[in-house]
């Protein structure tokens, strides 16, 4: 369920003139800060730009627009998603990958995530790598995502 008034703060914050309208480049952008992790495709579906200035809409239109991305069905990253990718770090094709792989995508792709909070991670939910550096990472995905 989307939460209209969360979606109206978020808007006036991305309002930079003032105007009561949103530049659409920054769609996405206002989905991730509602906590929503709305992928490319659904976004630009909706009407995002690739262009600053290209397309605006009203508030009221916005919060439409985010209602029907939550309701999009697989508008999201899922399990199933996680797992792909990281089995194309899976060298072996065993079921591990190694852990310093993991650790460069989390500490320096996407939304970065400081090293120390990336080795807390790891000590909290990754199992020990073995001597080639190799660690399970369906086990690791199990617990990120509240499955084991």
């Amino acid at each position: 369920m989307v939460d209209a008034d969360a979606v109206l703060k978020v808007c006036d914050i991305y309002d930079w003139d003032g105007k009561g309208e949103i530049d659409m480049l920054y769609f996405g952008d206002i989905m991730y800060a509602l906590g929503m992790n709305t992928t490319k495709k659904v976004c630009v579906g909706l009407g995002q730009t690739d262009e600053e200035g290209k397309k605006y809409c009203k508030y009221d239109e916005v919060v439409e627009k985010v209602k029907a991305a939550a309701a999009t069905p697989d508008s999201q990253g899922s399990y199933a998603d996680y797992i792909e990718l990281l089995k194309l770090y899976d060298k072996n094709s065993n079921g591990t990958m190694m852990l310093a792989e993991l650790e460069n995508i989390l500490a320096n792709l996407g939304d970065e995530i400081p090293k120390k909070d990336v080795q807390d991670l790891f000590a909290e939910i990754a199992d020990p790598e073995d001597e080639d550096g190799f660690f399970p990472y369906i086990t690791f995905v199990d617990r990120l995502t509240g499955k084991a």
